[in-house]
């Protein structure tokens, strides 16, 4: 939290450089909210509880200073001297201990609808005017105003007063604005029914909140102070999990527990003093074999939450990552070596557009394809974490150019006949009599969308190789989903299919932030 922030002592320009990086992330009161037996159990069962614990953790500035340097606005990725790095959706489920799997953290519902009209709906009452800046509400407001129960509570209050504190606790943790001590009411609507909260990957959603602010900070030019409006407890956690020269000395070895947040917090940990300038070397001179690549190897992975799981078959694959109006491309094939992969040569990504709050655009339907994508992975995915065939056709992938496909001719060929194996035993079923024609006739179904969706990749394959390269890329489009196939882990181009500028570029309407290019 901001208050225990381990800034070295050192003078000079270390302080300096310390000063200029400012943590928006803001948990000095989250313990001191009094929730009663009921609103625990509410609490606990969206999925979201384990964000008490982010306070607890110390912040060093200027480690996080000096690692924006290394930042790729690009890749999201830390650029080292022959490797790159980044925090994946398995550290965010790790280190956080909150969900990854789920519905993108976005909706319609909050379009064209006031904060005041958001907070009137679900918490019940206004602020006044100076505890408001533009559609962002003060979170000194919703701790002054719901942090006490009455004596005798109504199902309304409790209900009322637990959902502002989850609304404090993702803006204090997860969605931190660059106004430091605001959140936005949008989340309010996701927040609405209790059951069904932990429905959401809000670890996915806070991955792409950090991603941007990273992303923000290695794009700024300006002399003034910088911002990391993301989470600095994620980001400080991951750079102690992999990097061991940045960790703290710390009196016992910390124990492997989900949230690993809670194995570099507490009081029997000190942070040593380093001149900025000692990490910027340290960074620089950052080798492969100076990396923890498997931090998580001594794992039980009995002791992993369910609502923490993170197979790789979701967190092993390009996507998007999905915060109502941020949109955060994900490359694991980047960094493959913290899946305990092989690391293969990449190469450039195509520049993306970053967008600011629009309060007119339903971003559920504008970042619709994208959505799609992810959501594609999570259903492609059983209860016990094992890839199965999904079926999906699209004409039209960005992530996957023709290059790729002419150099490994027979992949998604050896990725239909796998998924086709998938339906085989219901085909079976039906013949000893025990399943529906229907179901039988929708593995059929699928089986033909996969060997349609091949055939048209081949013919596109073909005319890519005999044409003249000139009218592929000329007309722009949204960014298409990747085949399914290709996203199961064993079937992956290990090289990694990269976005389409021309095609993303073509259907961003509003107002960019930033371009990448």
């Amino acid at each position: 939290m901001e208050s225990s922030e381990a800034v070295p002592t050192d003078k000079g320009r270390n302080q300096q450089e310390a000063r200029e990086l400012s943590v928006c992330q803001t948990t000095e009161e989250l313990k001191t909210w009094n929730l009663n037996e009921r609103q625990q159990q509410l609490v606990d069962a969206s999925g979201l509880g384990n964000l008490k614990y982010m306070g607890d953790l110390a912040i060093n500035r200027t480690v996080l200073r000096v690692f924006c340097e290394v930042w790729s606005k690009e890749t999201n990725t830390a650029r080292f001297h022959d490797f790159e790095m980044a925090p994946s959706l398995r550290d965010t489920a790790y280190i956080l201990g909150i969900p990854i799997i789920g519905r993108a953290v976005t909706t319609g519902a909050v379009l064209n609808m006031s904060s005041e009209e958001l907070l009137l709906q679900y918490l019940g009452r206004v602020p006044g005017s100076k505890d408001c800046r533009g559609s962002r509400v003060k979170l000194s407001w919703l701790h002054s105003k719901f942090s006490q129960l009455s004596e005798h509570p109504t199902d309304k209050e409790i209900a009322c007063k637990t959902r502002a504190y989850l609304l404090y606790l993702i803006g204090a943790t997860l969605f931190s604005d660059k106004d430091k001590g605001y959140v936005s009411p949008k989340y309010l609507p996701l927040l609405s029914d209790f059951d069904k909260v932990r429905e959401y990957a809000w670890g996915t959603a806070a991955l792409a909140h950090l991603y941007k602010a990273l992303s923000m900070l290695a794009s700024s030019h300006s002399i003034a102070r910088k911002r990391l409006f993301g989470s600095a407890t994620l980001l400080m956690g991951w750079i102690y999990e992999y990097i061991p020269a940045m960790r703290p000395d710390m009196e016992d070895d910390p124990a492997l527990v989900v949230p690993r947040v809670c194995r570099w917090a507490g009081h029997a940990i000190s942070q040593p003093a380093k001149e900025a300038s000692d990490i910027r070397k340290a960074f620089s001179q950052l080798r492969v074999s100076d990396v923890n690549w498997e931090p998580y190897k001594g794992m039980d992975p009995a002791s992993i939450p369910n609502m923490c799981s993170a197979p790789d078959s979701v967190c092993f694959s390009r996507t998007w990552l999905i915060n109502f109006n941020v949109r955060e491309v994900y490359l694991p094939d980047r960094f493959a070596r913290q899946f305990g992969q092989e690391q293969h040569p990449v190469g450039d990504v195509g520049g993306f557009q970053r967008h600011q709050w629009n309060a007119s655009v339903d971003w559920s339907l504008e970042y619709a394809s994208e959505i799609k994508h992810f959501e594609q992975l999570i259903n492609a995915t059983r209860p016990d974490h094992t890839a199965v065939a999904a079926t999906c056709k699209t004409t039209e992938d960005v992530f996957t150019p023709a290059s790729t496909a002419r150099e490994f001719p027979g992949l998604n060929l050896l990725a239909v006949v796998e998924s086709i194996k998938k339906e085989l035993p219901t085909i079976t079923r039906f013949l000893e009599q025990r399943s529906l024609p229907v179901e039988v006739a929708t593995s059929f179904a699928r089986i033909h969308e996969l060997l349609e969706d091949s055939h048209l990749k081949e013919g596109n394959a073909a005319v890519d190789a005999g044409g003249d390269g000139t009218s592929e890329l000329t007309a722009p489009h949204p960014p298409a989903i990747p085949p399914c196939e290709e996203a199961i882990i064993g079937t992956a181009d290990p090289h990694g299919p990269v976005p389409d500028e021309a095609a993303q570029n073509g259907s961003d309407h509003p107002v960019p932030e930033c371009c990448d290019k």
